[in-house]
């Protein structure tokens, strides 16, 4: 028997059971037993559901991915926080359409997840037939600023990874 066709996905059947003993919180036969069951069966269930895998040429573009969100989400906390601890200021909120240049469920999902990571501002909306991401805004200066300022920090990093 092929590994492939009994574990699927094995990085998920391996954090399926570790999830498993941990919900669990104790460490003996039976709940190892369980967490492999579930790790076997819940990718072998659902692996027809998931899309084929996209094609990936630069890997090392994940690293400068990375960094730039964990240094956007800390920034962007420490922004949020002193919004909020300035007595009487009023942050001016707004909904922006970012049009998309990436293509593909796979970076469109992960754009629009990385802008809904970072605090102050969530995608609301995805329209894929006009090709844009509807995007709210704590605070907002300039709409084209932030349209920019997401094209080129992770936009076309995307755009390097899944061309």
């Amino acid at each position: 028997m092929r590994i492939g066709g009994l574990l699927p996905h094995p990085l998920l059947s391996a954090v399926l059971a570790v999830v498993w003993v941990l919900l669990n919180n104790r460490l003996d036969a039976m709940t190892l037993a369980g967490g492999a069951v579930l790790g076997v069966l819940i990718p072998a269930v659902t692996t027809r559901f998931w899309p084929g895998a996209p094609r990936v040429v630069r890997p090392g573009a994940w690293l400068r991915l990375l960094g730039r969100l964990l240094a956007d989400i800390v920034t962007a906390n420490l922004a949020v926080a002193a919004i909020i601890l300035r007595p009487g200021y009023r942050p001016r909120s707004a909904l922006v359409d970012y049009p998309l240049t990436v293509r593909g469920a796979v970076p469109v999902t992960l754009l629009s997840s990385i802008i809904s990571l970072t605090p102050g501002t969530v995608t609301v909306d995805v329209d894929r037939g006009r090709r844009l991401l509807r995007i709210h805004c704590l605070d907002l200066d300039d709409e084209q600023a932030l349209v920019a300022r997401i094209r080129t920090r992770y936009e076309a990093l995307l755009e390097e990874i899944f061309p």
